[in-house]
């Protein structure tokens, strides 16, 4: 993993200034530069390759975690090879640099940029494979006449076959072709079809590996008792009565907290409950829901950092209006919680985990541990969902720094309580929305929003993770500082909506806390969704305007935005619901993607309950449509869950919620029937796994008010 200064200063120019470069696919020349590759294969580039007996295997770059990538980035090479994708060898990929995304410059998984920053990459992968293939065919056989590719075997005219197995020393001869052509889109046989998941029956029979199924002969099991007050650290603890469970091999202080080693989970949960702790409460001690509200308005004073600005703020003229919105804390809590198995000797350092950041994993184990990069073994598994809980690998360090300190390989599993008190959430954030409306015109859209800076907080470590050794560690570090000045999550989803009013303004206030906030599902979007399209939606209804033709009328007709409402107007039959149901819309574009929802619901004694989300979604092709239903649903449940239930509260700087009691999900009796439609499209894919959650909020927080009358302007949403 070592990184030359030069590339280093190359790499760092096009982070910031937000370049993509493309994958660099190298020769076979390069082959044994892989992690894990095995004798005697063929492996053209690195996500491809030909094992000695036929078996075509795609090393998977990107993490599954229930989002799809398994299958719709193994289509891709199958549609350009002309096999079967469930006759294709899927494997999660080792690190290797040639799989860092080019827009992040890592390995990593998230921001909904799988489909859409590999769907070149890996079909001219497949692609160049499939013309190796044939040219060493040709040379076989002597004749380059009319051969093609399929199933594994390139056939002549007479229908003779040459499986891939038999052209493998044939094509070590040949230089690997670099550009040979993609399938035309006419072509397609597989992408844009309905297909059924690759990971399905694995998943559905058990035998899929996740992390937390994953041990090793001799392993111990770890369960550490960190500060309940977030920030703090253990000051003193007394371990007798934690020691004298049958078990338990060690008891020491890290990270801050206390790690207990014992032969088995629940030795080490009754004993790690069993410690006597005193705890120094640390930066947040005193910090309760009030006291963050109150910073909030008093942070609402500033000016604070100009985001966006369009039009002529003196055509702002007439009433003025404005609306204070809320949105709390949110934990992610994925059905499978933070795990890793560490094993650490004296030569390498081996991680089995699910991670959305190998490479991150990579960095900071190995200067935890003071280690070369290089010792380094991420063996990544499918994730029990991530939504971006897994970009921050804590966890990962705890288990490597307690297998170091104890010579075993360790098993770190946390509980659903350690998950919840323990996250990196999604910020609290306060937005004032304002406009001017003069003779039935809005003449002004404007807002200001204080949130903390999630980039600020986790980009040093990414940094740190990823930099060349020989940099001063003062460097990383200093790019929190930087960072807080051009977070563009902050403020995403407020500014450049795609509306246009005579005068748009857009601001952004840090708030500066020391709270673990992190990337949330839809990160900026989860809540800056609500607070626009709420407010839009008084704005139609402050000049008499019905909410979709309000937006339509503010909106290009040439745009994704445009379509995707027009179309969830028509498919919901807007304005017509049953007897004492109403609805509500919301649009928004994240992530490349645009989405609209109509929401129907009721409101009865107090209780709001939905019936029906109609979702329409244009993500440019849809290599899979069941995935990209599959995920608009996902995201509309995940949202609604926030919508209706979800909240971290604090109280002396500690998480008050700690199970699934009192941080409920939405339940299946409460689930809603979801119908979701596709644009039909043939440009290039973009994001499906977060677009779907952002507007069902403000689509609901709309229905209640078309119930009630009662504008709802605080997450989780609750009637007065």
């Amino acid at each position: 993993m070592s990184l030359s200064r030069r590339d280093f200063f190359k790499r760092g120019a096009a982070l910031g200034g937000g370049i993509a470069v493309g994958i660099h696919l190298t020769g076979c020349g390069q082959e044994t530069a892989y992690p894990g590759a095995k004798p005697g294969e063929l492996r053209p580039n690195a996500f491809l390759q030909v094992r000695p007996n036929g078996d075509v295997v795609f090393q998977l770059p990107r993490a599954e975690m229930g989002q799809g990538v398994y299958t719709g980035l193994t289509t891709l090479a199958a549609e350009e090879l002309n096999m079967d994708a469930a006759d294709i060898v899927v494997e999660q990929a080792y690190y290797h640099p040639e799989f860092r995304d080019p827009e992040f410059q890592m390995m990593m998984t998230g921001g909904s940029v799988s489909l859409r920053n590999n769907y070149e990459p890996v079909r001219q992968a497949a692609a160049n494979l499939r013309e190796w293939m044939r040219q060493a065919a040709a040379r076989q056989w002597g004749a380059s006449g009319d051969l093609r590719v399929e199933g594994g075997a390139v056939i002549n005219a007479d229908g003779q076959r040459l499986a891939f197995a038999e052209l493998i020393e044939t094509a070590r001869g040949i230089p690997t072709p670099e550009d040979a052509p993609l399938k035309p889109a006419a072509e397609f046989s597989q992408i844009g079809r309905e297909g059924v998941r690759l990971d399905a029956l694995g998943k559905v029979t058990g035998t899929a590996t996740f992390g937390i199924d994953c041990n090793l002969p001799g392993a111990m099991t770890a369960v550490m008792r960190r500060c309940p007050h977030l920030g703090g650290r253990v000051r003193s603890f007394d371990d007798a009565k934690a020691k004298a469970v049958k078990g338990v091999t060690a008891i020491f202080e890290v990270n801050g907290g206390v790690a207990v080693v014992a032969n088995g989970y629940w030795p080490a949960r009754k004993a790690a409950d069993a410690l006597d702790i005193v705890w120094n409460k640390g930066p947040l001690a005193g910090l309760d829901d009030a006291a963050l509200r109150k910073r909030h308005d008093a942070l609402l004073q500033e000016d604070g950092r100009e985001v966006s600005e369009e039009g002529d703020a003196d055509k702002a003229l007439g009433e003025r209006l404005e609306a204070t919105y809320r949105a709390p804390m949110l934990s992610h809590s994925p059905m499978e919680p933070p795990n890793a198995l560490v094993n650490v000797t004296s030569d390498k350092v081996e991680v089995w985990t699910g991670t959305q950041v190998p490479d991150t994993v990579i960095g900071v184990v190995a200067a935890a541990l003071e280690r070369p990069r290089e010792q380094i073994i991420v063996h990544n598994q499918m994730l029990g969902g991530g939504f971006g809980r897994r970009l921050v690998p804590d966890y990962i360090v705890e288990a490597a720094r307690i297998s170091a300190k104890t010579g075993k390989p360790i098993k770190m599993v946390w509980s659903r309580e350690d998950d919840i008190q323990h996250d990196y959430y999604r910020p609290a954030a306060t937005t004032v929305m304002s406009a001017t409306v003069d003779k039935g015109e809005v003449t002004s859209f404007t807002a200001k929003t204080v949130v903390p800076s999630i980039m600020s907080q986790l980009m040093p470590l990414f940094a740190e993770a990823s930099m060349p050794e020989w940099l001063p560690p003062a460097i990383p570090r200093s790019l929190g500082g930087l960072l807080k000045h051009v977070d563009t999550s902050m403020a995403e989803g407020i500014s450049h909506t795609g509306y246009h009013f005579p005068y748009m303004k857009v601001s952004a206030v840090h708030d500066d806390t020391p709270i673990p906030v992190g990337f949330w599902r839809s990160v900026g979007h989860s809540q800056n969704a609500f607070f626009t399209e709420s407010f839009i939606d008084e704005l139609a209804h402050r000049v008499g305007q019905d909410p979709v033709a309000f937006r339509m009328q503010h909106m290009s007709p040439d745009s994704r935005r445009y379509g995707v409402l027009k179309m969830a107007a028509e498919k919901a039959v807007w304005g017509q619901t049953e007897p004492g149901q109403f609805q509500g819309v919301a649009a928004h574009d994240s992530f490349h993607t645009s989405v609209a929802q109509v929401v129907t619901a009721s409101v009865k004694d107090g209780a709001i309950k939905v019936h029906r989300v109609v979702c329409v979604v244009d993500c440019g092709l849809a290599v899979n449509p069941d995935v990209v239903r599959s995920q608009m649903e996902s995201g509309i449940v995940f949202g609604l869950t926030a919508a209706l239930k979800g909240a971290i509260t604090l109280e002396d700087g500690r998480v008050m919620q700690s199970n699934f009691h009192d941080y409920p999900m939405l339940s299946l009796a409460e689930t809603p029937e979801i119908e979701v439609h596709i644009v039909a499209s043939q440009s290039a894919p973009t994001g499906v796994g977060e677009p779907g959650l952002p507007p069902v909020a403000p689509a609901l927080a709309n229905a209640v008010f078309a119930a009630t009358g009662q504008r709802l302007r605080e997450l989780p949403l609750r009637l007065a």
